[in-house]
């Protein structure tokens, strides 16, 4: 059986290994916080990122949003990258994301730059979802605290 891929294998263990956090494919038995279900790896497992460098604009943003939300985050830690276009994946077009202190944006788009701050803010300042029981999976709400992310978060705002 021949398997096709948009990204070649060896591309995609790189980019994962990029783009985790220490631990992040661990099992629940070696201490993982929140492992992937079985045959639940999400699409941006295999996103094809660039580094970039980020405006000086950018910083203000995220100051911004950490006033908004009243937490205190870390400009510092970022690690910016940008990926070519959305990726699909079962739930729709992803246009950005972030895996612990790398933010990947689509380039030239900065529409959910704000949002991606503000999961970076709640990250750092020790945020976390409601626990799962098992077979359960977090939902969008589950993820996205209300009112903050409405506040916060901009609607489909651009800064660049």
């Amino acid at each position: 059986m021949r398997v096709f891929s948009v990204v070649p294998w060896t591309a995609a263990v790189g980019v994962m290994v990029l783009l985790l956090p220490a631990g992040a494919l661990a099992t629940q038995g070696q201490g993982a916080k929140h492992p992937f279900p079985a045959g639940d790896a999400p699409a941006f497992l295999f996103a094809a990122v660039q580094p970039i460098t980020a405006p000086p604009e950018w910083r203000a943003a995220y100051h911004e949003v950490e006033r908004c939300a009243g937490m205190k985050g870390d400009y510092e830690q970022i690690r910016w990258a940008a990926m070519e276009a959305p990726l699909r994946g079962p739930n729709g077009p992803t246009y950005a994301f972030n895996i612990g202190s790398r933010i990947v944006l689509v380039r030239q788009d900065t529409t959910y730059l704000r949002h991606e701050m503000l999961h970076h803010i709640l990250q750092v300042a020790g945020w976390e979802p409601r626990p799962l029981r098992p077979g359960e999976h977090y939902s969008i709400a589950d993820l996205h605290p209300t009112p903050v992310f409405d506040l916060c978060a901009g609607r489909g705002e651009n800064v660049s």
